[in-house]
């Protein structure tokens, strides 16, 4: 084989460029197996978590619909809601009351 075939040969089958003169072969950079390492660790870590903090929402309202204690919690939360709820009507209607005695006297 002549050196003109074998440098063809070499060019055509292999990726690269001239650079003064020479022939240099490009190289593919590859991911380290160390960076899928860590990528797939930090991914199996973000999983897990996920796992862990559905896993704790699971317990939590087992807890409030089975134990004495979450049911007393959501009693108290219903109350504490009613009371919220009632305590915005009446200002409410109290600022509706101010409103419509402010124009009763305007009229008179």
């Amino acid at each position: 084989m002549s050196i003109k075939k074998k440098y063809v040969n070499i060019m055509a089958e292999k990726k690269g460029h001239f650079e003064k003169g020479l022939w240099v072969e490009e190289t593919v950079p590859v991911a380290t197996p160390t960076d899928v390492n860590v990528i797939d660790k930090r991914f199996s870590e973000a999983t897990k978590s996920v796992i862990s903090s559905i896993d704790n929402v699971m317990k939590v309202t087992h807890d409030l619909v089975t134990t004495k204690e979450g049911k007393q919690y959501i009693e108290k939360t219903i109350k504490d809601t009613q009371t919220q709820v009632q305590m915005s009507f009446d200002d409410i209607i109290k600022s509706v009351k101010d409103e419509v005695d402010k124009q009763v006297k305007k009229v008179k």
